[in-house]
This record gives structure tokens, C-alpha cells and sequence, in this order.
């Protein structure tokens, strides 16, 4: 510590991670490298951003993690120095508030399946036991007194009458 209170350290980066608590050798999950390159004069105290999202696996139970967060800089002379300026057990917790997806599509799922077996039950009920009588409709083929020849023109009824003798 007593290091930069009396040189200019450079800062090259910050990384962090989650790491075994009994063994620090072990790495459970890395978190991003985020490179500052910023200048830090002698007996200045520099904040450093550094955001990270552990993963939802990790999430719930008893297990605990150490978080490792360290700083590498160099100094005047170009050597590079690590420091862990944090260096914590912690527990990762979901948050159950709000609104979870993953059940509502669930519920919307299950009321199509119940929609779809209320349509197949009507179905096979309607089909068994007979439903509705559809009365037939009877079609109309004209009037039973013959075909009213008035309004047509005579050249046309003599071309027609020609033709469909031809074809007997």
C-alpha cells in the first residue's frame, strides 16, 4: 500500500469472479475483463467502474462464493502489479417479486390444452348422439308451366335449336 502513495500507477484493468471459498484455485464463474488505461497520481483514490451479472444457476440455496475482484496497474517502470481491493465470501438470491413469465405461459398453455379438449368433447358428443337435423333446402329448377321464350330474339333460338339437333 505504501507503493502508490509516492509513484504514478497506470491502470490497466479490473477483473472479478466468483471463486471457491475453500480453494481459491478453483474458479466457479469469471466475470468480464473491463481495460481503463487511466492515470492515478500519488495519494489519490480513484472508483473504478465495474459491473457483472452472476449466473441465474447460482441463484438460491445455502452455497455461499468468494468474490474476487482485482486491479492491475502498472508503475512508472512498466512492471505489472495485481491487487484484490475486494475479496469477500457472499450468497447469491433471486428476487421473487413481480411478474414470472415462465408461469403465466405456463397457465396460458394449460387453458388452450382445456379449450382444445372441451372443442374435441363437443365434437365427438355432437357426432354420436346426432347434434342438429339440418333440414335440406330444396333448390329451385324453375317454374313446372315451361320456359317463357318472349324475351329472347328468334335468331337466337333457331341457332341453338340447329346446334342441338346436330348433336342428337
Amino acid at each position: 500500500k505504501q507503493w502508490y502513495q509516492r509513484r504514478v500507477a497506470i491502470t490497466a484493468g479490473v477483473e472479478g469472479g466468483f471463486r471457491y471459498p475453500m480453494d481459491y484455485n478453483y474458479v466457479i464463474q469469471n466475470f468480464t475483463s473491463f481495460r481503463y488505461g487511466r492515470e492515478v497520481a500519488p495519494g489519490v483514490t480513484q472508483t473504478f467502474l465495474y459491473m457483472f451479472v452472476p449466473s441465474e444457476q447460482l441463484a438460491g440455496g445455502s452455497r455461499t462464493f468468494s468474490l474476487v475482484m482485482s486491479l492491475n496497474y502498472r508503475g512508472e517502470d512498466g512492471t505489472l502489479y495485481t491487487d484484490s481491493p475486494f475479496n469477500e465470501t457472499v450468497s447469491v438470491h433471486e428476487v421473487d417479486e413481480g411478474f414470472d413469465t415462465e408461469i403465466f405461459f405456463m397457465y396460458v398453455l394449460l387453458a388452450a390444452l382445456f379449450a382444445l379438449l372441451l372443442f374435441g368433447a363437443q365434437y365427438l358428443f355432437s357426432s354420436a348422439f346426432g347434434g342438429r337435423k339440418s333440414s335440406r333446402k330444396t333448390i329451385e329448377t324453375g317454374t313446372s308451366g315451361g320456359i317463357d321464350y318472349d324475351y329472347i330474339p328468334k335468331d337466337h333460338l333457331t341457332a341453338k335449336k340447329a346446334k342441338a339437333t346436330k348433336r342428337d
